[in-house]
């Protein structure tokens, strides 16, 4: 029986719910799976706050439009790669994680890269011995780029031995707080219907998991020759347009003070760390963020947001809110029919 561990981190809960269709499918198999948001291993803030590596768009975001009169030390993601440290407080990982025969990373997918979190958490992690597999997954919402060759850079630099990458787009949770209102029970339908497409895609890169433990052994080549060459154009659109759109249009930080109660959830919920209470006791943050929607998610009453083209609009209120509302919907159908 193969013992796995999934440790992942998720931003509007779409990745979760992506790490747990992976568990249940695995289980059925007979493998024992653990999954482990890295906010259960450890203080992310902390963590990030100490390396704080950032990607390109927040860079720049923070060389054209700072948020605050002081200059936060993000690292380039080139530098941390040149500059890898093993953290002590993860010595122990590398004997607890013998005991797996698989480990699976993942991440939302943000400019082509996992989130700086887990970034941040991967560089810090011992170097292991090849004799430990590993796979990364992620979601997106249509377009991964060259993630998964990121990843496998990633991995290797800390001597896994790299098998393979799963990833599933499943309902646009990004777009959500630029529309006026957000269609729970259409897009609850979507997800389900998605969701059918994950197990079954799932089920593929099981089967060859499965091949490499118990089967023909051959080695995981990744995306081919074609589709990398057909990424490069949108690569770099994305890069620079949507990256340019991102930063003209959206980045920021704001408050309705009338709507703000006070809660703080935003400031406990920033895996950053970089939301923090003003002189009057409202929360702001001085610096850009990998923007992973969180606080304007999680805000109970709407009170944050990014910028006029999110101010007032809706937000994406997770996997479990849309599949109820799927739910009701196709009660609802049937009891019209009856």
């Amino acid at each position: 029986m193969l013992k796995v561990l999934m440790v992942y981190f998720s931003g509007t809960g779409v990745t979760r719910y992506f790490a747990n269709l992976i568990q249940e499918e695995m289980e059925k198999r007979g493998y024992e799976c653990d999954n482990l948001d890295l906010e259960e291993l450890i203080d992310l803030p902390t963590l990030w706050q100490k390396k704080p590596v950032a990607l390109n768009y927040t860079i720049r975001a923070e060389e054209k439009r700072p948020l605050g009169k002081y200059p936060w030390p993000y690292q380039r993601l080139k530098t941390a790669l040149q500059n890898v440290e093993e953290n002590p407080l993860f010595a122990s990982l590398k004997q607890d994680w013998n005991d797996y025969d698989l480990i699976g990373f993942g991440s939302p997918v943000y400019s082509f890269r996992p989130a700086p979190v887990l970034i941040r958490f991967l560089l810090d992690l011992p170097v292991f011995n090849k004799k430990i597999r590993v796979f990364s997954f992620a979601t997106h919402d249509g377009a991964q780029g060259d993630f998964e060759v990121f990843m496998r850079k990633l991995l290797r630099l800390k001597d896994f031995k790299y098998v393979g990458h799963l990833d599933q787009s499943f309902v646009y949770s990004a777009t959500a707080i630029m529309r006026s209102s957000f269609n729970h029970r259409k897009t609850g339908r979507l997800l389900v219907k998605k969701t059918f497409q994950a197990r079954k895609n799932i089920f593929v890169f099981l089967e060859y998991i499965h091949s490499l433990f118990y089967g023909i052994h051959y080695q995981y080549k990744g995306a081919n020759l074609l589709d990398k060459m057909v990424g490069i154009p949108y690569r770099l659109f994305y890069s620079y347009g949507i990256d340019f759109i991102l930063n003209r249009l959206l980045f920021g930080f704001g408050i309705n003070k009338d709507e703000c109660i006070g809660c703080m959830t935003c400031i406990q919920q920033c895996p950053q760390g970089l939301i923090e209470l003003d002189d009057e006791g409202y929360p702001v943050r001085h610096y850009h963020c990998m923007y992973c929607l969180r606080c304007l998610n999680w805000c109970p009453t709407n009170a944050l947001y990014f910028s006029g083209l999110t101010k007032g609009k809706a937000r994406f209120p997770g996997p479990e809110v849309l599949l109820d509302a799927a739910m009701q919907d196709s009660i609802d159908d049937r009891l019209k029919k009856d």
